[in-house]
Order: C-alpha cells, then sequence, then structure tokens
C-alpha cells in the first residue's frame, strides 16, 4: 500500500523535505524492530529517545547526527563463545536506527545506563521572524 501526499503539498512551497519525510514513513516497512526503543516527552522541551541495548558497552556503538538525521549504529558485538549456555536469547547483533529530527531539536547528551542508552533531546525556541514588507518594482 502507498500513500499519496501530494495534494497535501499544492499550496506549500519549501516543504519538500516533509512531503518526503511523511512518504518515507508512511511506506516504510517496521520489519527491523531491533533493538527495540521508546521515544518519550520529558516536559514542553526535552525528549528521549531510549534504545535497550543488554550487554552493550559505549564503544560498540556510534551516535551521529548529519543534517537532521540521528542515526545510532552498531556492527555487533562479539558473543561469549566460552559461556556454557542452556538458552542464549540475548542479540548482540548489528543494527542501525535513524530517526528525522525537526531543525530546531538538538542533542543535549547520551548516556548508557544498566543496559539502556538514553539519548536526550532539547527543543531550541526558533527565532522570531518579523513581518516583511515587499516593494513592487513597476517596468
Amino acid at each position: 500500500m502507498t500513500l499519496d501526499l501530494s495534494s497535501l503539498f499544492h499550496a506549500t512551497i519549501g516543504f519538500d523535505d516533509i512531503a518526503k519525510i511523511l512518504n518515507n514513513f508512511a511506506n516504510s516497512k517496521q520489519a527491523n524492530a531491533y533493538p527495540p526503543y521508546n521515544i518519550s516527552k520529558i516536559d514542553n522541551f526535552t525528549y528521549r529517545i531510549s534504545i535497550a541495548l543488554a550487554g552493550f558497552e559505549a564503544k560498540d556503538i556510534d551516535i551521529i547526527l548529519e543534517k537532521d538525521i540521528l542515526t545510532i549504529k552498531s556492527s555487533g558485538k562479539k558473543k561469549n563463545i566460552n559461556g556454557n549456555f542452556l538458552y542464549n536469547g540475548i542479540a548482540f547483533r548489528a543494527f542501525e536506527k535513524k530517526f528525522q529530527l525537526a531543525e530546531n531539536i538538538k542533542i543535549k547528551e547520551a548516556a548508557l545506563r544498566n543496559g539502556l542508552l538514553d539519548i536526550n533531546l532539547l527543543k531550541i525556541k526558533p527565532k522570531e521572524i518579523k513581518k516583511e514588507i515587499i516593494n513592487i518594482i513597476e517596468k
């Protein structure tokens, strides 16, 4: 199923990225749910992405912000093959998660505690845009 949102953007100019983001989100397949994550709103200016990464260490994880795209990835971690497991269900496999951030969202900090990677995001108040009067030139 594809969702065509083009009719929403006939009266807008400069919002091409929003159309692309909405289309990508609507058409994306949520097949890769690993690792599980939560997104929470702490207050009006603070958000948190929490990703469950049991067994991972900070050195195993890369967090990259490029052009408002936050990428959290890992090439995985080698399992302890010396263990005598009766059941081995903790995954240390490679992953990549991407989040599209608004222009006014900045990363405040990232911390790995008790198997949870918490990335705190701060919403910056946008600059006030002043009214501009455009003069018409007669030719």
